[in-house]
């Protein structure tokens, strides 16, 4: 084994030594309640889609301080195709958004598609959303 190898391979344990001492010292806890996960799945080349964009967007206007609400937008990147090419899709957030609609038990993605605790929200516009709550007991 050369210096060089044997130089790099030394660094590499100290390194791994290090990630597994700071791992160790690593803590997280639940709050005592969950607080409700909003999804918005949009797109720029949806013309339905700035409605529910600006209705997102309101929601701290609104009072949903991030305690009472975690809303994450994902653009989807399958309506590309029709020309007008969303500058922050992925391919990762439509696969993101079929495997919801699946385990919620439905068959259709679309846009702008609301899910709510994993659940289809249709009436995005005029839903009141849920308080935080509870977490169940294992």
């Amino acid at each position: 084994m050369n210096f060089r190898t044997a130089l790099l391979l030394g660094a590499s344990l100290a390194s791994m030594a290090s990630t597994a001492l700071a791992a160790g010292q690593c803590r997280a806890e639940s709050a005592t309640t969950l607080t409700p996960l909003l999804e918005l799945y949009t797109s720029e080349g949806c013309s339905s889609c700035p409605p529910a964009d600006r209705w997102l967007q309101g929601l701290r206007a609104d009072g949903m301080a991030p305690q009472k609400v975690t809303a994450l937008a994902f653009h989807v990147d399958y309506w590309d195709y029709i020309g007008w090419k969303d500058r922050f899709a992925s391919p990762a957030y439509g696969a993101r958004q079929q495997a919801a609609v699946r385990r919620a038990g439905g068959r259709t993605v679309y846009t702008p598609q609301v899910m709510l605790n994993g659940a289809d929200l249709r009436n995005w516009r005029s839903a009141a959303l849920p308080p935080p709550s509870k977490p169940a007991r294992a």
